[in-house]
């Protein structure tokens, strides 16, 4: 039963849907702006103020927004499982990642792929990350059924049409439509790919020179290809799963 006191917003209705990490769907049939949607979400998450923000400038619900979608600058373009976990532990700041195009990259037929199975096991580590995930397809009976499970996914919008939508999720008293959304003012391709892979395509670099090492040596290098002794090695790999651990222990 809804709260007679409780007025249903859009701000509010965003501070449920984002407050904690979790997964919001979109979906819809084609040319109804899913894509253009999931972008004027991002920028509307940012102007809603966190609900224990005490300052007098308030601190946003979400700080930092990134996509596999290219948006021209405005966000970054990360476009591989391995670059997303490294952007989302690499600050404490609550942040929002849009994976778009997800039935064809994130497809029930391939529920046991290595690439569906790492996308899944982000899911728990974007609490300790403070990462939402906004995942847009057609229909979300062809994605893989891990996004949807009750425990992760805070709420699925389903596109009508350019202009409305629909809002379905379990932390609100009843579904919500929505008319004359406007459109996003973030730059992109409506027609061009959103590319997703389980690997980042190309070399990957690290600021950091032992991190930049440790990559390679992941990636099939010997202690001998870094001009390694064994024990230096050794000792690097400690340090940074020591910091790495320290560093989970503390969020």
């Amino acid at each position: 039963m809804e709260h007679p006191e409780v007025i249903y917003t859009w701000t509010t209705i965003l501070r449920i849907l984002f407050d904690v990490p979790g997964v919001v769907t979109i979906s819809g049939p084609g040319k109804v702006g899913k894509t253009d949607f999931a972008l004027k979400l991002s920028e509307d998450i940012r102007k809603v103020p966190s609900r224990d923000s005490h300052r007098e400038k308030p601190e946003p619900l979400i700080h930092d927004i990134a996509s596999n979608i290219d948006t021209e600058g405005a966000y970054p373009q990360i476009s591989d499982l391995v670059s997303i976990r490294q952007w989302m532990f690499s600050t404490n700041r609550r942040k929002a990642y849009i994976l778009d195009e997800a039935n064809e990259h994130l497809s029930n037929l391939r529920s046991m792929s290595s690439q569906n199975v790492g996308f899944t096991r982000l899911l728990p580590q974007s609490t300790k990350a403070h990462c939402r995930l906004i995942v847009v397809g057609h229909s979300f009976k062809g994605i893989d059924k891990s996004i949807l499970n009750e425990a992760w996914c805070k709420g699925a919008f389903y596109k009508e049409s350019l202009k409305s939508a629909q809002l379905f999720s379990r932390s609100l008293p009843r579904p919500f439509s929505f008319d004359n959304i406007s459109p996003t003012r973030i730059k992109f391709d409506p027609y061009a790919v959103a590319p997703f892979t389980e690997r980042p395509e190309g070399n990957v670099y690290f600021k950091e020179a032992d991190k930049q090492l440790l990559w390679e040596w992941a990636n099939g290098k010997t202690h001998k290809d870094l001009g390694l002794f064994p024990m230096q090695l050794h000792r690097k790999l400690i340090k940074f799963v020591y910091q790495t651990l320290e560093s989970e222990h503390h969020t």
